[in-house]
């Protein structure tokens, strides 16, 4: 029999029980495939950010090293054809670095095929990030990148961080941890050129100024019902610390002129009672908020992280609420970073960058990461979610270390994601996960 600890926090109350979760376990144990290991140089080094899955199941993602010149490359993972057989790796883009672009950090796909992300990198003197487009020519198939706007570092903004994510209209959303009229960060709109070749132009739909809209996005953006933004800053807010960051929305205006409209939806307490340092945000199918902080928590361990749950008043302007699902001890999890991922049946996927319980040699126990599920409760009687490790990984050469960003889930409930470490040359890898 396993006993796992679940905490469920709804505003300031708080309850504790031991959930005995052996009938839930799998009937086999899920098994990792690491299915390509990076060698650093040529095809990439690093891998730190989100697959994006693309059609036929090929597999597209960034890694800031290696490529010809050693800036990073973006990657596509085909597939095998046959059960047993190899995925192919094909290196789509080596960046040459300055001003054109260096260790890409995100990736994901608009219309038509064409692929967007940050780098760092940018006008010469400053180095205050970048977005790109890839796009595949009909004719030679070859990618060709171009840098679609550069930040300066004022009032526009400076580091872009996350992932951008693509309106229905072509418009790129994003968040820039610092700049903006205040230096506290800003979120951004860029909007795509009225005619083929021209400028996109960037508006800014807002500029944090601490305490009143929180300062320095940890994320990017997600896109809810409405157009409606949300995402979260590591201070501000009126929590019992003050400082431990926020979560918050940002309404379209409702006429041409207004402002976007920004409010706090949720102000962290920190530990022994709450988590704190907001990292990520998805969006469940009722309009709920699920995300990890960082740090914080409850039980043995009260900097471990969380995963929590906001969820949305009867009324617009009525209060949020919060509930923690989660609250990770010991080395059952720690630093967790990447933000979660959805699967089937409500079903959450994340990965740790610490914790686990690897038994190799290369990784100190609780170091190389691990990818857990947590799943929803049973019965609304229980109110317990479950949580489940998956894989702990166990580094070099044989698995891959410290996976630093976000799985992704396919259709059929296969999970896809990234180490930064580890595999045979400690260079990343990709692994699949099949639940």
């Amino acid at each position: 029999m396993i006993l796992r600890q679940g905490v469920l926090q709804t505003g300031r109350m708080l309850a504790l029980a031991f959930v005995v979760f052996s009938s839930h376990l799998p009937a086999q144990a899920p098994a990792l495939k690491t299915i390509y290991s990076f060698t650093g140089s040529s095809d990439g080094d690093n891998p730190s950010a989100p697959l994006v899955i693309g059609p036929g199941g090929v597999l597209y993602g960034v890694a800031c090293g290696g490529g010809i010149s050693n800036y990073g490359t973006v990657f596509s993972l085909t597939p095998p054809p046959g059960s047993g057989d190899a995925w192919t790796e094909t290196v789509l883009y080596s960046f040459p670095g300055g001003i054109v672009g260096g260790c890409p950090y995100s990736l994901v796909a608009g219309g038509n095929g064409v692929l967007y992300g940050f780098f760092n990198g940018g006008i010469i003197g400053g180095n205050y990030g970048a977005v790109f487009s890839l796009t595949q020519s009909e004719t030679s198939h070859s990618w060709m990148e171009s840098v679609i706007f550069t930040f300066t570092g004022g009032s526009d903004g400076s580091s872009p961080i996350g992932s951008p994510v693509i309106g229905i209209d072509g418009t790129i959303y994003g968040a820039a941890r610092f700049g903006g009229s205040s230096g506290y960060g800003v979120v951004f709109a860029l909007h795509p050129p009225g005619s083929p070749g021209g400028p996109w132009t960037e508006a800014i739909l807002h500029t944090f100024d601490n305490t009143r809209s929180g300062a320095y996005p940890t994320m990017g953006v997600v896109i809810g019902k409405k157009r409606v933004l949300y995402g979260a800053t590591e201070y501000g807010g009126k929590g019992d610390c003050g400082v431990c960051g926020i979560v918050y929305s940002l309404t379209p205006p409702q006429g041409a002129g207004n402002r976007w409209i920004p409010r706090i939806l949720y102000s962290f307490n920190g530990p022994p009672t709450d988590g704190e340092l907001p990292e990520s945000l998805i969006i469940g199918s009722a309009g709920e908020l699920y995300g990890t902080t960082t740090s914080g928590g409850i039980g043995r361990c009260e900097d471990c992280g969380t995963v929590f749950l906001l969820a949305p008043p009867a009324s617009p302007e009525g209060v949020w609420t919060e509930s923690l699902l989660w609250s990770f001890a010991d080395n059952n999890i720690a630093n967790n970073y990447p933000a979660l991922a959805m699967g089937p049946g409500g079903v959450l996927y994340g990965a740790a960058f610490e914790g686990g319980n690897g038994a190799n040699s290369a990784c100190v126990v609780g170091s190389c990461g691990m990818i857990y599920s947590l799943a929803p409760p049973a019965s609304a009687a229980t109110g317990y979610w479950i949580q489940d490790v998956l894989h702990s990984f166990d580094g070099p050469p044989t698995d891959g270390a410290n996976p630093d960003a976000s799985v992704v889930v396919s259709r059929t409930g296969v999970i896809y994601g990234t180490t930064t470490a580890g595999g045979a040359s400690n260079a990343g890898t990709v692994f699949e996960l099949k639940p």
